[in-house]
């Protein structure tokens, strides 16, 4: 799958980043720590540009994203949860990954999404239990943009950094994942915290 996915990026370039990067969105087999990673690492070699190699991979996820937030919105609810109970196993998104993510929803959507972007088996997903529990769509729009975006840069930014050795990521991808995400964890309470100071001294 690696060598597959090297060899559409060389050969299509921006677009192909952007399409395989929608097609992670549905298919799990593509994973995206694989694609943006190779995508810096040709950006060092200089054969792309790497900010173009971020915004056709942030587009393309992005888009992959909507269409699946757009079509759980529409579909009758129990049709889609019919269809992660017959189907989620294989594609990594079972009934518990949604029981779990439309919790965190109904607490705090925004966080969840953003969160949510970094964590193995609901990245890709996650405009499932955002339509599932109607978020508004601009709400997801905006927040899974920034998620995206900030997944996506670091995955290029370390693809660039490490050069030829770019497949480690893919390997230590979940201590990557864990790191970022409890970055963002921090970063959120940390906020939580100072809104609260700030409303006690009023």
């Amino acid at each position: 799958m690696v060598e597959s996915v090297t060899s559409f990026v060389e050969a299509v370039g921006y677009a192909g980043i952007a399409v395989l990067m929608l097609l992670e969105i549905l298919l799990p087999v593509i994973q995206s720590e694989i694609v943006m990673t190779f995508a810096g690492f040709t950006a060092r070699a200089g054969e792309l540009s790497l900010p173009a190699a971020v915004a056709a991979g942030v587009a393309g996820s992005q888009a992959g994203s909507m269409a699946l937030y757009a079509a759980c919105r529409r579909l009758p609810e129990q049709r889609v949860r019919g269809f992660v109970a017959d189907h989620g196993t294989w594609l990594g998104f079972t009934r518990d990954n949604l029981r779990s993510a439309e919790e965190r929803f109904q607490r705090h959507d925004a966080s969840a999404v953003l969160i949510g972007r970094l964590l193995p088996g609901l990245r890709a997903f996650i405009a499932v239990p955002a339509g599932l529990v109607g978020m508004r769509a601009w709400r997801f729009f905006a927040f899974n943009l920034f998620g995206t975006a900030f997944w996506v840069s670091v995955l290029a930014g370390l693809g660039y950094l490490l050069g030829s050795q770019y497949r480690l990521v893919d390997r230590y991808s979940t201590y990557v994942t864990v790191a970022f995400a409890s970055l963002v964890v921090a970063l959120v309470a940390w906020r939580v915290v100072q809104v609260r100071r700030a409303r006690a001294q009023t």
